[in-house]
C-alpha cells in the first residue's frame, strides 16, 4: 500500500513542488521523490530522521543535486509525518 502527498516550497528563491510516494515496506516506510530528474528514496535512520539514497550513483548523472536541497526535503518529509 502507498499514499501519495506533495510538497510545495521555496529553495533558495526557486519554487518547488515535489511529490512524495510512500511506500510501506515490511520493516520500515519509505518516501520516494524526484527532484530534478533523479529519483531518491528517503528511509528512516536511527535518530528519527530520514536519508536520502539515490537509485544510482550521483557521478553518473549530468546533473547534480543540490545536496542541500536534499535534506531541506528530508527536513519536510519528518514535518510532514509527525
Amino acid at each position: 500500500m502507498s499514499d501519495i502527498f506533495t510538497l510545495k516550497f521555496e529553495y533558495k528563491g526557486h519554487p518547488h513542488i515535489v511529490e512524495v510516494e510512500t511506500a510501506h515496506q515490511t520493516y520500515k516506510t519509505v518516501y520516494k521523490v524526484v527532484i530534478e530528474e533523479h529519483e531518491i528514496v528517503y528511509e528512516p535512520d536511527e535518530e528519527g530522521f530520514v536519508r536520502a539514497i539515490s537509485s544510482k550513483p550521483m557521478h553518473d548523472h549530468l546533473n547534480t543535486v543540490d545536496v542541500g536541497l536534499l535534506h531541506h526535503v528530508a527536513e519536510l518529509i519528518v514535518q510532514h509525518i509527525q
